[in-house]
């Protein structure tokens, strides 16, 4: 069976990389012949109101990593870009700094005598100009050059496009990042400049002095193992474009005493031989999730293949420096290579079952507020691989419509040219993605600039305009929607449709152009979301968001349809407010289409789940950021999919968690924005429920365990010597969702190669049971001690591969970090009850404690009653909620400050969730109240009265109010009385015995008049205040230490506990039943206890965990306060003598 372009398709798909029979490179180069020669062209920088310009060469390295410029001059200097951090080529100068202007002033601008035109050719300057843009998609960097003719323009173009998108379909692998980084050097470099130690040193180790001893000895290293830099005929340039040489460099550099030891551990020899390292690859690397008929395992052939291909050296079996290279290559990716491939055969199902990655306020650079829209958002969204885009179109000067978030007047956001926009789409919809585009209107346009907008749209658009239904798919009760390929390279416009009707004020009511929801719902769109702590314009928004017979406001958004829009309109219907599910059945119209706010959808997901479920299966849902999120924030998309919501529109402006997650979800499946729905989320008789706890039907559960070792190369990326810490959390399903569950401890070093698996911490993260595997993604991220990002990736946990792995790290804005990687070892497998063995088998031998067994029975004389299904949902739906409203995950904070001014915002507090209310799975409920049980649209009564589910809460821990651990007092002692400790005391009396009354006079403030002099008692001074504030620094942390011990012990103790009751409860309950005769239900019932107890663990480690964070909380506040009380206390020490 072919790989499926969906998620669940993952363990029948398209054999995985590793297991390939013959070896497939994921990049094919451009061959050396078709490579363009260097030309001489024009740089060209664009200024406020003019040009600069100045000759040079321009070329591309022909190992493609390279695209540079270098200047005519003698020692020139090179210019260069990285090929695969190209995000958009084309002829023309669009760059959005400069004002527009004519050709003839920029021929006139242009010195064009350094590259006069042929008189022959009747071309304009601007089409011989040539604009690359690269960096990230929101902030992306300009590179223009002008060409000496126009087609050796559109050539270059065309060039710098093809092998931009082969590096952008494919992922690659450390080893590359680690080449390209000294292809850079390389191309620098002048023809009579040598490699050396110092230039390697200034690349890889950019914040550390020349001077540091640490630079001298890592100096001496590379030229005791690398002889090769002391040659001066050997070491030119060329010499960084050796595999081999690069390699042993990397090695030298990092040091991986942690891999050696792996080798010596797997291998019994230095020299290990083909069949070995076949048998290693079987046992540690192959995935034992997929069939062995399918996929069966590795040959020796293949296991000499990749030896030879990774060899280092002229040893022909495995060493310990080809194994190092096979762990860096892309035999070894951490995510199976298929998973990135397009399979067209699965992009044929309605239109209804696949994700498509969608953008809300595509114009927007930054907030919701007083921001810049932009014509190239467009361009980089599309080219992106986003499938759905946003145009909120108004009234414009001049007759022509505009984009922008309006009214102007409230919003403050700069204004685009509709027609401009309608102009990018053109230019760039199809050009990484053939599939489908949808351009959502929320149109506020009077009736002549509607007309306007369906005439651009034709003319600009042309044949790309799905304007037609098609024959095989009309718009009928029972029909479904068309299917990515059949609607390839097509444009459909989502809007409403004009109804005919004799009464003009209910025709205007039903032509109420809105891109669907009620009139409410787009005033809070178009008003009430970009406005919050802001005061100046607040009567404005006030009056504007008023609808009781204020037609001046309203005509914002009551404007009647024209017909000439309305045409437009096949296949992405807007309605207006959703009524019931009910409804939509009846009609059975899969082109009618709903947008709602996340606020409105988490309702109904949490009340009507399996309902919204089945409504997806038929008919697309849109979803939109709230409008509270005036900074740009985005909610978790995951939230959405989880329930089969096909739009999941975010701002792809902020480069928080969620959007990474949307861009790690995209892309799969050929980054071309469509993903194919797990087959419970869309076929007709299948049962889903997305707070399903147990199984999900026809779908294996995954186990994952990871164990994070080392990272590589964090001096890329930090100043000094970072201390960095990992955490790893899992998203996917509401019951699947883990955040925050495993973080390592802060590790200190040079960077080269952080080891955080050094035996002395626990660095092993495991997951029993993934019910949903394909939608659930396990992400790392890598910080430093003081919060900031320093790189990220998610891994789709129905691809991932097993075994040892070198993660790439990414930014915020989800673009490669170079050779920078997190090593880690990952063991995945379908997922069966005998993993509790050990808990099963405790709980078979119990010891009896009499006193807790009376404090089990107490609770159960009344039990309380069951929470309704809602307050389940929203407490299962925290942790994903919270991921939207998390503290910023932002690589660089002033790279986007420009743009959305405060996205680090603390989680949302939740104080009197969890353990205040009745049964949790993960963390607390979102107000911290108990629900009332009620009956949710007739099925949650029918659900309470059956027997409650395995993975339910036992009543005595759903009894409990609260736990030992979480009414523990983990506060500190007070600054004043860790002065009055003994340790920093006995500082003071050292130091008033060398100094006779110098302390006494700097404490009461009276001037000193002893024999020290003013500087040399200054200088005493500051020293004890140092001294004393590292004393009181250890006494924090040795409290911080005790109080972790005390809730672990805390912690271990009512996990104990539970355990026993568990235990007594299950064999009661097994009395009466013969295990020989009745082995099924005997096994129920026991697989029943096994999950109850892993899910109270589980409530208790969030507790515990939860407990330890309002700790370091605690701890931060101090440090900040002592930090506060030092430094004025230094400033006070020149104040007691004479002046």
């Amino acid at each position: 069976m072919p790989l499926s372009g969906s998620l669940d398709a993952a363990r029948t798909g398209r054999a995985s990389h590793l297991l390939s029979p013959v070896h497939r490179p994921r990049l094919q180069q451009v061959k050396p012949d078709s490579l363009p020669h260097p030309i001489h062209a024009t740089r060209i920088e664009a200024l406020a109101d003019q040009y600069t310009c100045r000759p040079v060469t321009i070329g591309i390295t022909d190992d493609e990593f390279i695209f540079y410029s270098r200047a005519l001059v003698k020692n020139p200097t090179t210019e260069t870009v990285f090929i695969d951090e190209i995000v958009d080529v084309h002829i023309g100068n669009l760059i959005e700094s400069s004002k527009a202007k004519s050709d003839a002033q920029v021929q006139t601008m242009l010195n064009t005598s350094v590259l006069p035109m042929n008189p022959e050719e009747r071309i304009t300057a601007s089409e011989r100009i040539v604009t690359v843009m690269y960096g990230d998609f929101i902030h992306p960097q300009p590179f223009v050059f002008m060409a000496p003719t126009g087609p050796e323009a559109k050539h270059w173009c065309q060039i710098l496009r093809n092998i931009s998108l082969k590096y952008y379909q494919h992922p690659q692998d450390v080893f590359y990042y680690w080449r390209r980084m000294f292809a850079k050097i390389r191309c620098c470099m002048r023809p009579d400049q040598v490699v050396t130690t110092e230039l390697i040193l200034d690349t890889v180790m950019p914040w550390l002095s020349k001077q540091r001893e640490e630079r001298r000895l890592l100096e001496k290293q590379l030229q005791r193992h690398l002889p090769v830099l002391k040659d001066k005929k050997r070491n030119s340039a060329n010499l960084l474009k050796d595999p081999e040489f690069l390699l042993k460099l990397y090695k030298v550099i990092t040091g991986r005493k942690e891999v050696d030891e792996i080798f010596s551990k797997a291998f019994s020899h230095s020299n290990a031989s083909v069949a070995e390292f076949r048998t290693y690859l079987n046992e540690e690397h192959r995935d034992k999730r997929l069939n062995e008929i399918l996929f069966p395992p590795v040959s020796e052939e293949y296991a000499a293949r990749t030896i030879r291909k990774n060899r280092v050296g002229s040893d022909d079996g495995l060493t310990n420096d080809t194994y190092l290279r096979f762990l860096l290559s892309e035999y070894n990716v951490p995510v199976r290579m298929d998973a990135f491939d397009l399979n067209e055969d699965d992009m044929n199902k309605p239109l209804s079952h696949y994700f498509i990655n969608s953008s809300h306020n595509t114009y927007l650079k930054g907030r919701q507020m007083k921001s810049r829209s932009s014509v190239a958002m467009y361009r980089y969204a599309l080219l992106s691989g986003c499938r759905s885009i946003e145009l909120d179109c108004w009234d414009g000067p001049n007759n022509e419509p505009i984009i922008t978030h309006g009214p102007t007047h409230i919003c403050f956001c700069t204004t685009i040219p509709f027609k401009e926009v309608i102009h990018a789409i053109a230019d760039t919809a199809f050009v990484t993605s053939e599939y489908p585009v949808i351009l959502s209107f929320e149109n506020h346009c009077n009736q002549k600039q509607q007309i306007k907008m369906a005439k651009y749209c034709k003319e600009i658009l042309g044949n790309l305009l799905l304007t037609e239904t098609l024959d095989d798919y009309p718009i009928k009760a029972g029909v479904n929607l068309p299917s990515p390929n059949v609607l390839k390279r097509k444009i459909l416009i989502k809007n409403k449709i004009e109804k005919i009707s004799n009464d003009k004020r209910a025709m205007d009511k039903q032509t109420s152009i809105d891109s669907g929801g009620t009139e409410d719902d787009t005033i809070e769109r178009s008003v009430t979301r970009i406005f919050i702590g802001e005061t100046e314009e607040e009567d404005q928004i006030e009056k504007a968001a008023r609808l009781n017979g204020n037609l001046e406001n309203v005509r914002y958004y009551n404007q009647p349809l024209v017909t000439e829009l309305s045409e437009l309109v096949t296949y992405m219907r807007a309605m207006g407010k959703f009524t019931s599910f009910g409804d939509c059945d009846s009609r059975q119209i899969s082109s009618e289409m709903y947008s709602m706010n996340e606020t409105k959808s988490i309702d109904l997901l949490k009340q009507h789940a399996e309902q919204f479920v089945n409504h997806n299966k038929r008919q697309i849902t849109r979803v939109y950021p709230k409008g509270s999120r005036v900074d740009s924030s985005n909610y978790m998309p995951l939230i959405f999919w989880n329930c089969g919501c096909q739009m999941a529109a975010i701002n792809l402006q902020t480069p928080d968690l969620p959007n990474q997650m949307n861009t790690a979800f995209f892309d799969l499946n050929g980054k071309k924005g469509y993903i194919l729905k797990p087959a419970c989320m869309r076929k007709p008789n299948a049962k889903f429920d997305p707070f399903e706890l147990d199984r999900v039907e026809n779908v294996v559960p995954n186990s994952l365990t990871i164990t994070v070792i080392s990272g590589q190369l964090f001096s890329l990326l930090c100043e000094k010597r970072p201390s960095i810490y990992v955490e790893v959390d899992l998203y996917g399903l509401p019951g699947d969702s883990h955040k925050k569950m495993f973080k390592t401890r802060a590790t200190t070093s040079d960077g080269l190669n952080t080891i955080f698996n050094d035996g002395q911490q626990n660095c092993t993260f495991s997951l029993e049971k993934i019910i949903l595997p394909a939608v659930a993604f396990v992400r790392f991220g890598v910080y430093e001690d003081n919060g900031r990002l320093v790189g990220q990736n998610f891994l789709p946990v129905s691809f991932i591969q097993p075994g040892y792995k070198h993660i790439p790290l990414k930014n915020s804005f989800s673009r490669i970090l170079g050779p920078v990687s997190l090593f880690v070892h990952i063991d995945v497998q379908d997922y069966v009850s005998d993993a509790h063995r050990d808990l099963v088998n405790a709980l078979q031998n119990p010891i009896e404690a009499m006193s807790k067994v009376k404090a089990m029975e107490t609770a159960l004389e009344n039990p309380t009653n069951f929470i309704s299904r809602e307050e389940q949902h929203q407490r299962l739906l925290e942790v994903l909620e919270s991921a939207g409203e998390g503290k910023n995950n932002s690589l660089d904070q002033q790279s986007v400050r420009g743009s959305v001014d405060d996205l680090s915002k603390e989680p949302a507090s939740h104080k009197n969730s969890l353990v205040e209310t009745q049964a949790s799975f993960d963390k607390g409920s979102v107000g911290g109240k108990e629900s009332p049980h009620t009956a949710l649209s007739g099925f949650s009564d029918k659900r309470n009265q059956m027997e409650r589910k395995y993975t339910v809460l036992s009543e005595f821990v759903a009894s409990r109010n609260s736990f030992y651990v979480e009414k523990m007092d983990v506060g500190l002692p007070k600054l004043c009385d860790l002065e009055d400790s003994q340790k920093v005391q006995k500082i003071i009396r050292n130091y008033n015995k060398k100094y006779p009354g110098l302390w006494a006079a700097f404490e009461s403030q009276t001037q000193y008049n002893g024999s020290l002099g003013d500087k040399q008692a200054i200088q005493t001074l500051q020293k004890l205040i140092k001294e004393k504030n590292e004393a009181i620094l250890s006494l924090i942390e040795s409290h911080r230490k005790r109080m972790v011990k005390r809730i672990e012990m805390a912690f271990q103790s009512e996990t104990k506990q539970l355990q026993k009751i568990n235990a007594k409860s299950r064999l009661e309950e097994l009395s009466g039943i013969n295990k020989k005769s009745n082995p099924i239900e005997y096994k129920r019932l026991s697989d029943k206890y096994v999950r109850r107890g892993v899910e109270e663990n589980r409530k208790l480690l969030v507790i515990k965990n939860k407990k330890i964070d309002e700790l370091n909380e605690h701890v931060h506040v101090q440090k900040i306060e002592l930090a506060q009380q030092t430094e004025e206390s230094l400033n006070k020490t020149g104040k007691i003598f004479n002046t």
